[in-house]
C-alpha cells in the first residue's frame, strides 16, 4: 500500500537519476513497486545497497563532468 496516497501498489521498473554536483547517473530499469493511483515509486532493500553500490563505483570512475547511463540488470551479479 501506498504510504502517501494509501493506493495499491504493482511490480514495475523506472529510471533512477542520481545527482551529485557535476556527475549525474542514470540508471534504467531499476525494479520498484509503484502506485497505480499516484505514481510514487517504492525501492526494496536489496535493490537500494545495489544502487548504493553502483553508484559509489560510477563516483570513483568518473571525471569532473560526466553523465553515466547505466542498465541495473547488467549490475545485478
Amino acid at each position: 500500500m501506498c504510504i502517501f496516497c494509501k493506493g495499491k501498489l504493482k511490480h514495475d521498473v523506472t529510471d533512477y537519476i542520481e545527482n551529485t554536483g557535476s556527475l549525474v547517473t542514470l540508471v534504467k530499469d531499476v525494479p520498484c513497486e509503484k502506485c497505480r493511483q499516484c505514481g510514487e515509486t517504492f525501492f526494496d532493500n536489496d535493490t537500494v545497497l545495489t544502487l548504493e553500490e553502483v553508484l559509489s563505483k560510477v563516483q570513483h570512475k568518473s571525471s569532473d563532468v560526466a553523465l553515466t547511463v547505466m542498465m541495473f540488470t547488467q549490475n545485478v551479479a
